[in-house]
């Protein structure tokens, strides 16, 4: 009991501080098993060779940030789409083989970083992210994007750097979507649109 009045007390402290500075304190994981959950917007369970989440943290629901960068992760549990405040998760460098439909559903991410995954393809269904900013492909040997991106009004930045895309693919997203910032690679002439 003791152990979990000094977290409680720990959190309460550095809400207070991250409110002066403006902003969001990150816990790990070993810091929050035993919190109470609606207290803990940021999370971090990064470099933890994870290839499951834990059940636990599905009570987690208030959550802004989640980083889950450095695991060994190929899907996300279906809990991840009760997270209705999440505004950035962070799966950098995992073994993801499809792109989380989840997120399809989860109107308020603004911030997906998702580089450095096996995954090829993003789904047409990404369009439903309505908030999203900014889309990390970074190192993701994606092949193609999907028409329905377009519809993404406050996207401001996508990283695909790290893969080859055609001076044509480049040139053809440079001009239907001009608001994004785009980051790609020197243009190859390995694909096609």
């Amino acid at each position: 009991m003791k152990n979990l009045f000094v977290i409680i007390l720990l959190i309460g402290s550095s809400f207070q501080l991250s409110a002066q500075v403006g902003e969001l304190r990150v816990y790990k994981w070993n810091e929050v098993i035993n919190a109470s959950p609606d207290t803990i917007y940021g999370l971090s369970l990064a470099k933890l060779k994870l290839d499951s989440l834990p059940q636990e943290l599905s009570k987690f629901i208030y959550l802004k940030r989640l980083d889950l960068k450095k695991n060994k992760l190929t899907k996300l549990p279906n809990f991840i789409g009760d997270f209705h405040a999440l505004e950035t998760i962070d799966l950098d460098k995992n073994d993801l083989i499809y792109f989380p439909i989840v997120f399809c559903r989860m109107p308020k991410l603004k911030n997906i970083l998702i580089g450095n995954n096996p995954f090829e393809i993003l789904p047409n269904c990404i369009s439903g992210i309505n908030s999203l900013e900014y889309l990390d492909l970074y190192d993701t040997p994606i092949i193609s994007l999907p028409a329905s991106l377009e519809l993404l009004n406050n996207l401001q930045k996508v990283d695909l750097s790290g893969i080859k895309f055609s001076p044509e693919f480049q040139e053809l997203w440079l001009q239907r979507m001009p608001q994004v910032t785009w980051d790609f690679d020197p243009p190859c002439a390995c694909m096609s649109q």
